[in-house]
């Protein structure tokens, strides 16, 4: 009885253990729908069985983004008004924005919100990386940051840097990874961090110019390799590029200064080999030409791009694409947001979009700085099970994203629903042409109609009367 006692003790005690670990991890996202086929309207149930405990969820449910309404959660935030900074978003939601160029100084604060931007806090005041703009950030798989390269001016000449930082204290300290990386020292450069746990940097600003080159990180920074000295896209610099859901890279406009003055950029170009190839998936996107502008990666593997500048134009315009690109259509031709440039742009965890500071021209050398912040929601429901109608036939895809403060999962189920066409409303049937009616004969009952019988009872009446008068 004793040894019984130990088992089920130890059985339990495993899935204590079992469950707890599930409970702390990061979820695993899942789910079905019932019914995945029939005809318009198609009313469809989802059901969430993602593992792990999930505090939060973002659906998309095929149809697009068809309201893009932006809230201004803060037209103050706290930290200083500003353009060319970054921002990057943990693991827990949280959002840290650093650096960047005020009115008439350069800046390397680090600020901090825990609440989708609409309050911040000063976590360093000044770190041990110098004030910079046009630099690169992001987060890395084991939750430490990175920062690199940019650019500082002292008052007589500029300074740009390839330097790499790292800070696994949520932006508080920063410890330096590679004082000169093999990158040339540039601003103006965009990083991403890969599925692999790899980094790459992709063009930029140096003292010679604009770059078209790629390198590539396989420990957080301290270490890069060249993968490609010249990329198939043209040189640039104040693009953007992101990294989608099936691993590709896509990197959007820019900008060029050589001979023939300034050149803009609305060219897509995509990688699916982390960077060695690329293929130009549209040399003339319907945006402008720009730079300056941002993009950001959907969940379900649409892209959003928005803002940016083309000479002393400001855009406050918003893009989508959902085939990698090659397509755009405007969402709006203006978000609310004042149009401006050298903002940041980050994806929280529920699938909003945030847009932080910036700057716009009001021309004769006159900026104006931004502060405020502004959010917009991308999916479709953030319910646990949440129901939708589908109004027109097709094949719709579903993503879900579960999260909670371990980290994020997202499950995509390609031409998940089928939508007929409705089913055509049923033709009453004419009525019938009723038939010409025939009077039947009715002969009466003598009860019915005493007179039809009348002759016959005369009659025999007369033969009564003869009989009787013979008798007498």
């Amino acid at each position: 009885m004793t040894d019984i006692k130990r088992i089920l003790g130890f059985l339990l005690l495993f899935t204590c253990m079992i469950a707890g670990a599930s409970a702390a991890g990061s979820p695993a996202a899942d789910f079905y729908a019932t019914p995945e086929t029939g005809s318009a309207l198609l009313t469809v149930e989802f059901t969430d069985i993602s593992a792990g405990d999930a505090s939060g969820r973002a659906w998309y449910f095929g149809d697009g983004i068809t309201d893009p309404e932006w809230t201004e959660t803060a037209p103050d935030a706290g930290w200083s008004a500003r353009g060319g900074h970054s921002m990057v978003v943990l693991s827990d939601g949280s959002i840290l924005l650093m650096g960047g160029l005020e009115e008439d100084a350069y800046t390397h604060d680090v600020w901090r919100s825990e609440d989708s931007g609409a309050t911040w806090s000063r976590v360093a005041d000044e770190p041990r990386w110098g004030p910079r703009l046009y630099h690169s950030s992001l987060l890395l798989a084991d939750g430490s940051i990175l920062i690199m390269g940019g650019l500082f001016w002292d008052g007589e000449q500029f300074y740009e840097y390839n330097d790499v930082w790292r800070s696994t204290t949520k932006g508080a300290l920063w410890t330096k990874v590679a004082d000169e990386a093999a990158w040339t020292a540039r601003d103006g450069l965009t990083s991403l961090l890969l599925h692999d746990g790899s980094i790459l940097v992709m063009g930029g600003w140096d003292r010679i110019g604009q770059k078209n080159d790629v390198w590539r990180s396989n420990n957080n920074g301290i270490s890069w390799s060249q993968i490609s000295y010249r990329a198939d896209w043209p040189p640039r610099a104040y693009h953007s590029s992101v990294l989608l859901s099936d691993g590709s890279i896509v990197l959007m406009g820019g900008y060029v200064e050589d001979d023939d003055g300034w050149s803009y950029y609305n060219d897509v170009w995509r990688s699916t080999d982390n960077g060695a190839t690329w293929t130009e998936m549209t040399s003339d996107a319907k945006w402008s030409p720009r730079d300056g502008h941002t993009s950001v990666a959907l969940p379900d593997g649409g892209i959003l791009l928005m803002g940016g500048m083309n000479n002393e134009t400001r855009y406050g315009d918003l893009w989508h694409s959902a085939d990698f690109g090659a397509t755009w259509t405007e969402l709006t031709p203006e978000t609310g947001w004042h149009a401006r440039d050298r903002h940041s742009s980050v994806l929280l965890p529920d699938g909003s979009i945030l847009v932080a500071g910036g700057w716009s021209y009001a021309g004769d050398d006159e900026y104006t700085y931004y502060n405020d912040v502004w959010r917009l929601e991308t999916a479709d429901s953030t319910a646990e099970n949440p129901t939708h109608i589908y109004e027109a036939p097709g094949s719709y895809s579903v993503t879900l994203r579960a999260f909670n403060a371990a980290g994020i999962s997202t499950i995509t189920k390609g031409d998940f629903i089928t939508v007929t066409e409705p089913a055509p409303a049923e033709t009453p049937a004419p009525p019938a042409t009723p038939e010409n009616e025939v009077t039947p004969v009715h002969t009466p009952t003598p009860e019915q109609s005493p007179v039809v019988y009348a002759p016959v009872l005369l009659m025999f009446a007369g033969m009564i009367v003869v009989w009787v008068r013979k008798e007498e």
